[in-house]
């Protein structure tokens, strides 16, 4: 999958509210979610997605970011997307 869409909805989301947000903030975190995405090909699921989201942003940024219901909404747009293509 093309690292600019995951871009896109993972800016969007801006999930540590980063102001001003510049378009690489979060590039290391996108390549991690990109790479699994690349590795878990057919067995790509929802939820492991979600997981896997949860776990690059709770690495990289722990006393800014916890597990939420919008980890679940951004692993779905990014299926759908992933769908799209």
């Amino acid at each position: 999958m093309n690292e600019h869409y995951i871009q896109e909805i993972i800016n969007e989301w801006n999930p540590i509210e980063i102001e001003p947000l510049v378009d690489d903030e979060y590039s290391f975190e996108i390549e991690e979610i990109n790479n699994f995405i690349s590795q878990q090909k057919k067995e790509l699921t929802i939820t492991s997605l979600r997981d896997k989201i949860n776990e690059v942003f709770i690495k990289e940024f722990e006393r800014f970011f916890t597990k939420n219901d919008e980890s679940l909404d951004i692993a779905k747009k990014i299926m759908k997307k992933l769908s799209d293509l």
